[in-house]
């Protein structure tokens, strides 16, 4: 019987190997409590993927655990031991969860992608989300409970119905009939491009307007006032200042926003649009979901002129005029000086957003931070409020 541990992120997790029984149970109970001792964490996980056997006296172990750290998950279980589990009725006192399937998507076409994923088609019906870098299972699980709220209100989201793995990456599959990306769609027929724009922009509008106030989803405000703690380094204390008191008199609306709404994120199934990236769904005013589109779609090319061509696949002209259409969905009997205040307002915080995102990921490319600053000083002498609503 073996034991290691892994802590990261506020969570740990405990691997164990070999099998557990009464010659060695006292032995395992001490490792698992050392590796236990003196850390935080919220999210316990005792992985089984390499646990053979387990006898009462493990189960114990298991139990007492649990008790202790009622965030105690057992994971990656084989059908051997889940067996053992059952007959004994530890899956009704546990959390337990069997070893995932693992599956394989090279040769497979890529049909979306956002900066924490791509979607490959692994068979006609089927499609699989690979998280980029490492994922926990609770993020995942997170993101999935997400898109089943986000679907109760009517929001069209891709349903997931089994958690896999891709080599050492987590997946998670779809089942859909056929469907491509509106960034596809976009790039193959562009003689449809008006009605793709109209596609783009009302499922934006439908998910802003839709009132998620009686859920328990997060909200946007505060963690990005968390995030935003970077810019006080680079803005004088007086900007800085008026910053984070622009963004806490946001009126809180308690509104839907998807969080990386763009349109490789967007699959077109049988004409209708469904989205597939939903971990950061929250809810908040629809400032929060204009900036983020902003960010994508048309702020880091103050610096990286090429950067929709590179990330979605066409030009920055192709971009603009969706984010045009986009934003006038939401505004459509404003004026055009109206219309003016409005852009700038959310150019405001997607171009603090792009501060951040340059010192945070220290990619400061082609001064990028220097001109994004240059910006947000700007428009700070220019405004005092983002409200953008009567």
């Amino acid at each position: 019987m073996k034991t290691q541990d892994i802590y990261a992120n506020n969570t740990l997790t405990i691997l164990l190997e070999g099998q557990i029984d009464s010659s060695n149970a006292l032995q395992a109970e001490k490792d698992i409590y050392a590796a236990i001792e003196n850390k935080i964490f919220s999210q316990l996980y005792i992985d089984c993927a390499n646990l053979t056997y387990i006898t009462s006296a493990g189960l114990r172990i298991l139990l007492g655990t649990f008790k202790k750290y009622p965030s105690m998950e057992v994971i990656n279980v084989s059908t051997e031991v889940y067996e053992i589990l059952e007959m004994t009725g530890f899956t009704q006192i546990l959390h337990v969860h069997r070893a995932l399937r693992k599956i394989s998507v090279e040769g497979c076409p890529i049909v979306g992608e956002g900066f924490t994923a791509t979607v490959y088609r692994i068979a006609p019906d089927t499609i699989v989300k690979v998280f980029k870098g490492k994922r926990s299972m609770a993020d995942i699980q997170t993101e999935i409970d997400a898109a089943k709220k986000a679907f109760i209100y009517g929001i069209p989201t891709a349903i997931s119905f089994d958690i896999v793995k891709v080599e050492d990456r987590y997946g998670v599959v779809f089942e859909m009939l056929d469907c491509k990306s509106l960034r596809d769609l976009i790039v193959e027929n562009p003689e449809y491009f008006e009605q793709y724009k109209k596609m783009y922009a009302d499922l934006s509008y439908q998910i802003v307007h839709t009132d998620a106030s009686d859920s328990d989803l997060a909200e946007c405000k505060g963690p990005l006032l968390e995030k935003f703690r970077n810019l006080s380094t680079v803005l004088s204390k007086e900007k800085y200042d008026k910053l984070v008191t622009m963004i806490k008199n946001i009126k809180d609306t308690g509104t839907l926003t998807h969080g990386d709404f763009h349109i490789k994120n967007i699959l077109v199934q049988n004409g209708e649009p469904v989205l597939i990236d939903m971990d950061a769904v929250s809810i908040g005013n629809p400032i929060f979901e204009l900036e983020g589109i902003y960010l994508s779609s048309k702020a880091y090319g103050i610096a990286e002129p090429n950067n929709c061509k590179e990330f979605f696949g066409v030009e920055q002209s192709v971009m603009d005029e969706l984010y045009d259409a986009l934003v006038r969905r939401y505004f459509e009997n404003k004026t055009e000086a109206e219309m003016q205040v409005i852009f700038d307002k959310i150019k405001l915080l997607g171009t603090a957003h792009l501060a951040y995102q340059t010192i945070r990921y220290k990619k400061d490319v082609n001064g990028r931070l220097e001109k994004a600053l240059a910006t947000l000083n700007e428009l700070l002498d220019r405004y005092d409020d983002l409200n953008l609503f009567d």
